[in-house]
């Protein structure tokens, strides 16, 4: 990386911001060369960042519109984040350094087992042969040939101003336009032409193989984000301070992206068509969030400070999805992680797409729409992450007392954090709770002759469970010395 920056005043209340960073890549090292694959899909698995490069400019301002008011923005185009671990995959998943094989429903008392034959200790040997008798074309990690440097265009704009009053208000704006963001394909799976009942694709393979996975880019919409926050405070002459906020956030992703396996981050998204995801509400998205932090500061001894700081925050929990438990490959999506991800159909009342099984509870499936909402979308896919959790209040504590130290010019202090002290108060306060993740599976599913589905079984969901460790108080006593 190579970076250039200068500031300086154009006016004596107007200071600009220039910068230009320029990001290149260089790697001699390529994945062991798989022939099977390239047979297959008509490029190398050998792909790697060698030669990508990423030209990044930003500029920057801030004025001084009065005394009591500053205006600051800026434009840039980012990208942050080292890619090496999604690239690591196609040099560990070549498909002849490293062959996984799966048995399934295999009893171990009375399957041939390998070496001394050890139930539940040795592996079978029909793995084993496998293994050994492979032909170096397991499934296949790789990197698309045109893969380019994922990057965000940002537009930045705030203001602070202070009142006569001493009041400090500040407001800001970030908009955020992705660029070329990562996403994990199957190049194993193609659309076959065929639609499920409610329009959503079905895919098959391509000569019989699945979990070939390539990092790619985005090729459709790659999301926006909006960022809004408000804040105000005041410090006041009796020692108190007070200053709260609010934050906004609506923020899109096609994937999160957070795996570091290839396989996990193609199968925990949840979605309708594998193959073009689309730019749907972020995972991490908190929509609104307050807070609150109170202070007081005091010498009741001369010299030695006491302080108390409170801390608030209220925010409406992140959003979830509600999913098919099971498919049984009625999608073709037939990977280790599709079962459980693909989006709920919520039917309309006597909707021609739905048949449903003998042992199917209709009326508590149909409880369960009304009560989360979901009539809205009768006839309709779900979208990803349409539902959100509860809100959540916390509240943290510090106190400090400052005591004298052992030498001159030394201090120390005694202090007492409590984490969540709603929590301590009332067990039933402070509890976080959040929806599954990648999806909650609430229908077994299928396709029969006919093209449509069969709702086989439904699962009374827990909808949202709760988060132990965040929820949880804590109280902590300490002790700082200053010399």
């Amino acid at each position: 990386s190579a970076y250039v920056q200068d500031e300086f005043y154009a006016t004596d209340d107007l200071m600009l911001m220039l910068g230009l960073r320029y990001d290149w890549y260089t790697s001699s090292d390529k994945p062991t060369f798989n022939p099977g694959f390239n047979s297959r899909y008509g490029f190398s698995n050998q792909e790697n960042l060698d030669g990508i490069s990423l030209l990044q400019p930003r500029v920057g301002f801030t004025w001084s519109a009065a005394p009591n008011l500053d205006i600051r923005g800026g434009i840039g185009l980012y990208s942050g984040g080292n890619p090496n671990v999604w690239i690591s995959n196609s040099y560990s998943n070549d498909g002849i350094t490293n062959i996984q094989l799966r048995k399934n429903n295999v009893n171990l008392f009375t399957e041939a087992l390998s070496g001394a034959g050890l139930p539940l200790y040795n592996v079978p040997q029909s793995l084993v042969d496998g293994v050994s008798n492979a032909s170096g074309d397991g499934q296949v990690n790789s990197i698309d040939p045109d893969f380019e440097v994922p990057s965000e265009w940002k537009y930045a704009l705030g203001a602070s101003y202070v009142t006569a009053g001493d009041y400090r208000l500040s407001a800001d704006a970030i908009f955020s336009k992705k660029r070329n963001s990562a996403i994990v394909r199957d190049v194993a799976l193609r659309d076959s032409g065929r639609d499920a009942p409610d329009g959503r694709p079905i895919y098959e393979r391509i000569a019989g193989r699945s979990g070939e996975i390539m990092l790619t880019n985005v090729s459709g919409s790659d999301g926006d984000s909006l960022v809004l926050s408000l804040a105000a405070g005041k410090d006041f002459a009796s020692g108190f301070s007070v200053s709260a906020g609010y934050a906004y956030m609506e923020t899109e992703e096609v994937n999160p992206m957070t795996s570091s396996v290839a396989g996990s981050n193609y199968g925990n998204v949840a979605l309708s068509d594998p193959g073009n995801p689309g730019a749907e509400t972020s995972n991490y998205e908190i929509p609104h969030r307050l807070t609150l932090t109170l202070g007081y500061s005091r010498e009741f001894i001369a010299g030695y400070a006491t302080r108390l700081n409170l801390f608030a925050s209220a925010n409406e929990g992140r959003p979830y999805s509600y999913t098919f438990s099971r498919s049984d490959g009625a999608f073709g999506d037939a990977n280790f992680f599709s079962n459980g991800r693909q989006l709920l159909y919520v039917p309309a009342d006597n909707d021609p797409n739905v048949v449903y099984g003998a042992g199917f509870d209709r009326a508590a499936f149909n409880q369960f729409i009304r009560a989360e909402g979901l009539d809205q979308y009768r006839g309709e896919i779900l979208p990803r992450n349409s539902l959100n959790a509860d809100w959540w209040f916390k509240a943290d504590l510090r106190i400090e007392q400052e005591i004298p130290g052992f030498f001159s010019g030394n201090k120390g202090s005694v202090f007492l954090v409590v984490k969540n002290l709603g929590n301590l108060l009332n067990d039933e306060w402070g509890i976080l709770k959040q929806g599954s993740f990648v999806g909650e599976g609430v229908v077994a599913t299928s396709i029969n002759a006919d093209g449509k589905y069969v709702y086989n079984s439904f699962n009374a969901p827990s909808m949202q469970t709760v988060q132990n460790a965040a929820s949880l108080w804590e109280a902590r006593f300490g002790v700082k010395y200053t010399f």
